[in-house]
């Protein structure tokens, strides 16, 4: 039976929410043993009403509970370091609570396959699409520039023109993520010079990389996506500013670094409308 730690956040989008737990749930009839660390980061009472009800009436699919109401955004990185520190297992899922998981675990066990092969794989993360697009790549891994602009790569290619292989990435969208432990507590939290989101997955990354551990982005498990579910309604962090202050104080960080690890140029970038033309 694999034990598992997964984590996942939440602010007022309690069904979006519950759609993936009961999703986490049905792997315990596949033997899948979870601990399941869960933060509120300070939702309406009647979302978390919604949620209490849920885990009292859902809490025997998982080995362990620990259900965090914060009265506050922790941000990304508070509530995911909050399950770094309580983590029972080796593993950790790490999930947006907007992904749509399938509904058997066939996708887990391909990125647990992945981290078994290499003892020096610190994340593997699936090819995300789009979940109003599935046949539309929205992220199979992220690449760097040598200024520090982020590109998804393969972004709004359809997904037939992206072999389906395990690849090496600089870095990957925290969307979906299985983590190793061992490299989690060896570079440590996620950085609070992040908060409360943006960047701190690709910080991460880069930390784990000097560090000498892999990231592998396996483009045969594919997984929706919605995107920015939670960040566009953060009406105190608008997205737009937010995503460029991020940006600029992730570059400065690390001027000197980038580069050595860059892997695509300007050119490579697309943000552009989706399907891509």
């Amino acid at each position: 039976m694999p034990n598992l730690t997964a984590s996942l956040l939440n602010i007022n989008e309690a069904q979006l929410t519950i759609d993936i737990l009961d999703r986490l749930a049905r792997l315990s009839e596949e033997d899948w043993a979870i601990q399941l660390i869960f933060v509120d980061n300070g939702s309406r009472d009647d979302q978390l009403q919604q949620l209490f009800d849920w885990f009292k009436a859902n809490k025997d699919h998982f080995a362990e509970i620990l259900f965090v109401a914060s009265s506050r955004n922790l941000g990304a990185n508070g509530g995911r370091n909050l399950a770094y520190k309580l983590a029972a297992y080796d593993r950790i899922l790490i999930l947006d609570n907007d992904v749509i998981l399938p509904n058997d675990s066939w996708w887990l066990d391909a990125l647990w396959q992945g981290m078994d092969d290499d003892a020096q794989v610190g994340i593997v993360g699936p090819m995300l699409v789009f979940a109003d697009f599935p046949d539309i790549v929205q992220g199979a891994g992220i690449g760097l520039t040598d200024r520090g602009r982020v590109g998804y790569l393969g972004r709004g290619e359809h997904v037939e023109h992206v072999p389906a292989t395990l690849c090496e990435v600089v870095a990957s969208p925290s969307a979906c993520w299985l983590v190793r432990k061992e490299a989690q507590q060896m570079v440590g939290l996620l950085s609070d010079e992040f908060y409360p989101v943006q960047y701190e997955d690709v910080d991460f990354c880069v930390r784990l990389g000097l560090a000498g551990w892999r990231i592998l982005c396996d483009r045969s498990v594919r997984i929706k996506h919605i995107e920015n579910v939670t960040t566009r309604a953060l009406e105190e962090h608008p997205f737009a500013r937010l995503t460029v202050r991020q940006g600029m104080r992730f570059r400065d960080k690390w001027v000197d670094i980038l580069p050595q690890i860059a892997n695509i140029t300007e050119d490579e970038i697309y943000w552009g409308p989706v399907p891509r033309r």
